[in-house]
């Protein structure tokens, strides 16, 4: 019999207490390697859970906490900190979001976690980091999307508000599962675990590597049309009303190749588009002639002469569409899985293959504590574990609701 592969984190188990999108993303980035990844959630769960008024498993909760075991605790009682303690004993990863100094407060900071298991990586994600005029302000995605200098990038000057996914809250959970997977390569088999620190607006920073680097180095601030235009990427549209990309670059080849696709040949001797310096000098001129070209045929009808000029271009897909593209099926991106009721849930799987360890099989976001008797057991004597809150430590008692649950101040 073929054993079931359990992927390259098979082994590794990851308590996590995030609500939101960043620690819980990060986690499910690691239970997609193979990870068992505990989830503490407080008796109320997650305030993911009922977006959009939807009980206990909003779409939004599921596609950030599959593959997942649940537990409830009351970090505010001795019970609950006894509980999640006995868990972290015996983990490899721990996960929080809370804002800076809260875990500390409620009994199990990193100085705390270091001495309960010495080799356990704990993780915190911050918005703004441990220190500075920002560090306790609440820190929801578009508030650090904003402060980071993402919207900057994404949103052109004349339409003022917000656009996109959460970029921050994504971003630093990948920057999370990417630093513990170091944490957890630089202490092997015998070496000590350590604490990894990761805030959502250095993530963006490092996403914006390009922009940054370049405005620091030459004082060029770069914004929404910047890298278009020095890729020579191009949106269009065809005389069906569907729309497509051509993406130029440097290589000189792909632009005579357009001109022989759109039969456009006298844009070669036209002085604005004579060179790659002046097609990214005269974007805007180029972009319109592009457009009114494409405007005279259906999509497909460019599509097919694109591919057989080999330029690079691609259908500009909405997500109703990107599951039917033929080659978006090829890849066999989307799975079928039990959902939480018992009914077919359809997924999008981890596009990273592994032809060893291969990846363990993927499963439903679980419901709330729905792990607690297999994970905690019994009741420890004198307090609950789950459900209603016990008397909290006094060292433990200061923290605000909006500051004593993961990810609480971000979205």
């Amino acid at each position: 019999m073929t054993p079931t592969p359990s992927g390259p984190l098979a082994g590794v188990r990851v308590i996590e207490l995030g609500q939101y999108i960043s620690g819980p993303y990060a986690a499910k980035l690691l239970a997609d390697l193979g990870a068992d990844v505990v989830k503490v959630e407080s008796p109320e769960g997650d305030p993911m859970r009922r977006w959009e008024g939807s009980g206990q498993m909003s779409p939004q909760f599921a596609a950030y906490n599959r593959g997942k075991r649940a537990v409830v605790l009351d970090l505010k009682s001795e019970a609950g900190l006894a509980a999640l303690l006995d868990l972290a004993r015996d983990a490899d990863v721990l996960i929080e979001n809370f804002r800076p100094g809260v875990a500390a407060r409620l009994g199990f900071g990193p100085d705390v976690l270091a001495r309960v298991n010495p080799r356990l990586v704990s993780c915190a994600i911050t918005g703004f980091g441990p220190e500075g005029p920002y560090a306790k302000r609440p820190a929801y995605d578009t508030v650090i999307s904003a402060v980071g200098g993402m919207y900057s990038q994404v949103v052109p000057e004349d339409l003022l508000r917000p656009l996109g996914p959460a970029f921050s809250d994504l971003l630093s959970g990948m920057s999370a599962a990417q630093g513990v997977l170091a944490a957890l390569h630089a202490r092997g088999d015998a070496g000590p675990g350590e604490h990894v620190e990761v805030s959502m607006v250095g993530s963006l920073i490092d996403f914006l590597t390009e922009a940054a680097s370049t405005y620091l180095e030459t004082g060029q601030v770069a914004g929404p049309d910047s890298r278009p235009r020095r890729a020579q990427a191009y949106a269009c549209r065809g005389s069906d009303g569907l729309d497509f990309v051509i993406h130029m670059s440097v290589p000189e080849k792909f632009w005579t190749g357009l001109l022989e696709v759109l039969e456009r040949p006298e844009l070669a001797d036209d002085p604005r588009f004579a060179t790659r310096e002046a097609r990214v000098r005269n974007y805007d001129e180029l972009d319109a002639e592009l457009k009114a070209t494409t405007a005279l045929m259906p999509r497909q009808h460019w599509l097919d002469r694109l591919v057989a000029h080999d330029i690079p271009h691609g259908p500009l897909n909405t997500v109703a569409h990107l599951f039917d593209d033929p080659q978006i099926a090829a890849m066999r991106l989307v799975e079928e899985i039990e959902g939480p009721d018992g009914s077919a849930l359809r997924v999008p799987v981890p596009s990273t293959r592994f032809h060893r360890s291969g990846r363990p099989a993927l499963a439903a976001a679980p419901r709330l504590d729905q792990h607690g008797a297999e994970l905690l057991g019994a009741p420890l004597p004198g307090a609950p574990l789950l459900g209603a809150a016990a008397d909290a430590k006094p060292e433990a008692s200061a923290p605000s609701a909006a500051s004593t649950t993961p990810e609480r101040s971000r979205a």
